[in-house]
């Protein structure tokens, strides 16, 4: 009985993430995160954790603003080492909601772009000393590339800060 117990224990036992998907584990933690999203305040609190034996990675997004929002974004690893899949869930949800996004490591950080019907948004995350910058930029046909979305990740205590998934 003992010995069935320590193998099950050492099945689900995380086993090491590609690098892809371990340059999104950085992101474990509590973050504080001033942002704008087109142009109004958006400022979040954001968690990000390991789930699944740390086959997965979620960051969970909630609005501090008097406007709600909240997402959980999940990651896994893609065809290659270095690739990145990712399923986007929202408070907006409907039609064209959850969304596929697919990238993978970029210089200083990750990139993952995510397609719907008016545009494809690229999602940029850049390390920045103990923190990062993540860019949302909206590639729509026929415009001009525009930010979408701006976030300031700064390490934090979540606290008593409860998320909905």
């Amino acid at each position: 009985m003992i010995l069935a117990a320590l193998a099950a224990i050492s099945v689900t036992a995380a086993a090491p993430a590609p690098p892809g998907l371990a340059e999104v584990g950085r992101l474990a933690g509590c973050w504080k995160a001033p942002a704008e999203v087109r142009g109004r305040d958006a400022t979040s609190i954001i968690r990000g954790e390991w789930h699944l034996g740390g086959r997965y990675f979620v960051l969970h997004v909630r609005s501090l603003t008097k406007e709600p929002y909240e997402a959980a974004i999940t990651y896994g690893a893609g065809e290659t080492p270095e690739a990145i899949g990712s399923f986007w869930m929202d408070t907006f949800g409907g039609l064209y909601e959850p969304s596929l996004g697919l990238g993978g490591l970029s210089p200083g950080g990750f990139t993952l772009k995510y397609r719907f019907p008016d545009a494809v948004y690229v999602n940029q995350f850049q390390a920045r000393g103990s923190g990062w910058r993540w860019t949302i930029i909206e590639h729509a046909v026929g415009k001009p590339d525009k930010i979408f979305a701006s976030y300031d990740l700064q390490p934090t205590v979540c606290g008593a800060e409860a998320f909905d998934f």
